[in-house]
C-alpha cells in the first residue's frame, strides 16, 4: 500500500468512522474461508436442545477460527489491514478477537445500533481510537443479504441521542447500508455506531469479523489460556505479537522470573521468551 492510500484510509475512519478495501481478498483465500468455516459449522454446531427450534436464531456464530486452522491466520496478518489498524491505533496493537458470522437466509436479524467498545469505561468521544473491526467480506453485503449499517460520523457523538439499544436507533436519518461485494473489507473505529441487518434474500451471508485493540486494553479473547504456547510457536511472528507475546511501549506486558534479584537492569522479559522456552 502506497502513503497516499493510506493516508485515505485513515482519513476516511477520522471523519467518518470506517474505511472500505474492495478486492482485498484474494478470491482462493476467500472460497478456503467459506468452505471451512462451513465445514467447522457442521463439526461443531450443538444439537438443539428441548424446546428449542432452529429458526429461533437468525445466525450462526463461529469462534476459536486461528486455533483451529492454519487458513485463519492470514486474516489478522493481512498487510494493508495492518498497515492501517497502526496508523490508527499506534504501534503494539493487539488482536482481540476473531470469528465468524452467518447470517441465514430470509430471516429478521435487525441488530440494534451499537460501538463495539461499550464495555469500555471511558468518555464519549474517546480523545484517541481504542479499537477497530475489519469485517471480511465472505459473501456479497447489501441491503437484501443484512449487510452491516453503520452511522457515519458517529464515532465523534457522546450519544446518538437515544438509547442505543432500541428499536429507534435504526430509524436514525444518515444511517447507510454501503455494497461491499464478497472479498472487500470495511474497517471501522469500534465508536463508529453499527449494526447487522435482516437477509431478506434466499443466500446465506457470511462475514468474519477480526477486531483489534489498542496495546493498553485487555481483549475480548484471553488467548493465553485458549492456545498453547507450543501452538503459539508454530504460528507466524507477525500472528504470536498479535495475540500478545509482545510488549506495549517496551514495558507493559513483560514477563520475569519469581524471587527477588539484584540485576542494575530489569529482570523482566517480552513475553516472546515464554515461546522460545516452549520451542525447545
Amino acid at each position: 500500500m502506497n502513503q497516499s492510500t493510506l493516508e485515505s484510509h485513515l482519513h476516511d475512519l477520522e471523519v467518518d468512522g470506517y474505511t472500505i478495501f474492495p478486492d482485498a481478498i484474494d478470491a482462493e483465500l476467500r472460497s478456503g474461508l467459506l468452505r471451512r468455516v462451513r465445514e467447522i459449522e457442521e463439526q461443531t454446531l450443538p444439537p438443539l436442545e428441548e424446546g428449542e427450534d432452529d429458526d429461533d436464531c437468525s445466525f450462526y456464530r463461529t469462534g476459536g477460527l486461528i486455533e483451529n486452522d492454519p487458513i485463519f491466520w492470514e486474516i489478522p496478518i493481512h498487510p494493508e489491514i495492518t498497515a492501517v489498524v497502526e496508523g490508527l491505533l499506534g504501534k503494539d496493537f493487539l488482536l482481540s478477537q476473531v470469528s465468524a458470522i452467518d447470517v441465514k437466509p430470509n430471516t429478521e436479524n435487525l441488530q440494534p445500533l451499537h460501538p463495539d467498545d461499550a464495555l469500555i469505561p471511558l468518555v464519549r468521544p474517546h480523545p484517541v481510537p481504542i479499537g477497530c473491526t475489519a469485517m471480511w467480506c465472505i459473501t456479497d453485503f447489501r441491503h437484501e443479504t443484512g449487510g452491516t449499517r453503520i452511522l457515519p460520523g458517529s464515532h465523534k457523538l457522546e450519544s446518538i441521542g437515544t438509547n442505543w439499544s432500541a428499536d429507534t436507533a435504526d430509524e436514525m436519518p444518515g444511517v447507510i447500508q454501503p455494497d461491499v461485494k464478497a472479498g472487500g473489507i470495511i474497517l471501522f473505529d469500534h465508536a463508529t455506531f453499527h449494526g447487522a441487518a435482516s437477509n431478506f434474500s434466499g443466500d446465506w451471508r457470511m462475514g468474519i469479523q477480526c477486531s483489534y485493540h489498542a496495546g493498553w486494553i485487555r481483549p475480548y479473547n484471553n488467548w493465553f489460556h485458549m492456545i498453547p504456547r507450543e501452538e503459539v510457536a508454530k504460528y507466524p511472528e507477525p500472528l504470536a505479537d498479535l495475540l500478545g507475546y509482545k510488549t506495549f511501549n517496551g514495558a507493559i506486558g513483560t514477563i520475569s522470573d519469581p524471587g527477588t534479584n539484584r540485576f542494575a537492569t530489569s529482570a523482566f522479559r517480552p513475553p516472546r521468551a515464554a515461546l522460545e522456552e516452549a520451542a525447545r
